[in-house]
């Protein structure tokens, strides 16, 4: 079946860009911008602009960073200081920290660590949302303070919804995330690699010259990092003259962006705008 158009929200078509596995230094690279991003929301950036600080954690990310990280013990020692003071001014850590975790932080010790100063957790899903530990030695914390603040008001409003709107009373449970379902997935057809439907959406798009994408993306987003999503977009097989039927929307939000009221608006605009424009070729 031919589409005109596809809207991927906080998309992730390769796990190799975001999986933290034993010798996959590639998410490392992929997560620093949303690392700054973060730092740069809960104000451990001072007064800089966004921009500029994206602009240089995304500069560092795709030359200096990886070559650092692929050196190994190869990496001189004037080197690696200069990657540990780089990396820790972009994210907000402290240089022992990044210097004992090798140049590497992981996504959800940076969650529990960037904020530990001030007795408190960052969210995952969206890095707006802050929340308190049981302790402040842990390395990991208990929950992710998005993943709380949002799920139940989703499940109230859904449940009022098919009630009070739709009139449709069951007593079935409403799971916003289903994890049996999830554990029943079968992964077999990706056996040994990361799981990567990336070749998929290059495939339609080859076969249907037409074919629009549309893909929304939150800075603040650390499940499906944006320059993770760039990174996989660079990546496609596609000739030249396909490639400008990639449009990407940023928001200053995180994986459910439609959670904060003015990327929200602004996300209905450019859905509704993209309907238009796909509609009509």
């Amino acid at each position: 079946m031919y589409l005109n158009g596809l809207i991927l929200v906080s998309a992730v078509l390769d796990f190799a860009t975001l999986d933290f596995t034993p010798g996959n230094d590639l998410p490392y690279s992929t997560y620093l911008p949303t690392y700054a991003a973060v730092a740069h929301y809960h104000g451990l950036h001072g007064d800089r602009p966004l921009a500029d600080v994206l602009a240089e954690a995304e500069e560092f990310a795709a030359r200096d960073y990886p070559w650092a990280l692929s050196q190994g013990h190869r990496l001189s020692t004037e080197d690696r200081a200069a990657a540990v003071t780089k990396v820790a001014a972009l994210i907000g850590l402290s240089e022992d920290y990044v210097d004992r975790v090798d140049l590497r932080v992981e996504h959800v010790r940076f969650f529990t660590e960037l904020l530990r100063h001030r007795r408190q957790v960052v969210g995952r899903l969206d890095a707006r949302f802050t929340g308190w530990d049981p302790d402040y030695a842990r390395e990991h914390w208990e929950n992710d303070p998005s993943f709380t603040a949002l799920m139940g008001s989703y499940a109230a409003a859904l449940n009022h919804y098919v009630r009070a709107e739709l009139d449709y009373p069951n007593d079935l449970p409403y799971e916003v995330i289903s994890e049996t379902t999830g554990a029943g997935w079968s992964y077999k057809e990706f056996e040994n690699r990361h799981v990567n439907v990336a070749d998929k959406l290059a495939t339609a798009m080859r076969a249907n010259r037409h074919l629009r994408v549309h893909v929304a993306s939150g800075y603040l987003d650390g499940a499906t990092p944006y320059y993770a999503t760039e990174h996989v977009l660079a990546h496609l097989t596609l000739p030249p003259e396909l490639r400008d039927n990639i449009e990407v929307a940023y928001y200053e939000s995180g994986h459910m962006m439609y959670a904060h009221e003015p990327s929200r608006l602004q996300q209905s605009k450019d859905i509704a705008e993209f309907v238009r424009s796909a509609s009509n070729r």
